[in-house]
């Protein structure tokens, strides 16, 4: 449960590809201007496409095409791999960044879809819609789980402000208290200190290619 609570984010997220055809009319209309209209519009479009296709859940190509195309465009997965990446940003070159970011973002794609088969007819619970300062840089929008006979989960998603174009995406969610961000970066910044940032994205790509979803020794 904890994996799939995970898998509805950056959020999510990171990173997070353009909608499939069945959801490119409606997903027009996502306003990334308003955080709260964003996460919401996306959440409820993906909850609603993963409910109508219950009997494809098993295929882990599908659950990774819905990931890719329903999900990272609304995740900021280059400001989560810097997050990544922490203090080692400052001995890499922007080559080296964008490398590690599109292998992060095809990590996140396949550790996503993992989770997304445990998925069991769960209910999503938008949240109220509130305004937000139009100086605010990040905000926390909060979902809930509902599963008949058992408690709701908080499910929070993480969002900054891009400063260029005034999009708003999701960078982390936070499922029972247990950040998926904080979960990578601990798992990745070690072996970045350890074997340096060209290392570890040929490490990631490799775990990519092998069609794994157990996270990197």
């Amino acid at each position: 449960m904890k994996k799939f609570l995970t898998t509805m984010v950056m959020a999510c997220a990171a990173a997070v590809l353009s909608l499939s055809v069945s959801m490119t009319a409606s997903a027009a209309t996502v306003d990334m201007t308003d955080p709260y209209k964003m996460v919401s519009t996306v959440a409820e479009q993906t909850f609603a496409k993963i409910k109508a296709n219950k009997d494809k859940m098993t295929d882990v190509n599908f659950r990774k095409e819905l990931i890719r195309n329903d999900l990272l465009p609304y995740v900021d997965t280059r400001y989560a791999g810097y997050k990544v990446m922490g203090t080692n940003l400052k001995s890499t070159t922007a080559e080296d960044r964008d490398a590690f970011c599109d292998a992060f973002a095809e990590y996140i794609v396949a550790s996503y879809a993992d989770a997304l088969a445990m998925y069991n007819d769960q209910d999503l619970v938008l949240p109220k819609y509130q305004s937000v300062d139009p100086s605010a840089t990040q905000v926390n929008v909060k979902f809930l789980i509902r599963e008949q006979g058992k408690p709701d989960i908080e499910l929070i998603f993480k969002l900054r402000k891009n400063s260029k174009t005034g999009e708003w995406r999701a960078f982390d969610m936070i499922a029972e208290g247990i950040s998926m961000l904080t979960a990578k970066e601990n798992e990745l910044s070690p072996l970045i200190r350890e074997r340096g940032i060209k290392a570890v994205t040929d490490l990631i790509n490799q775990h990519n290619q092998s069609g794994s979803s157990e996270p990197i020794k």
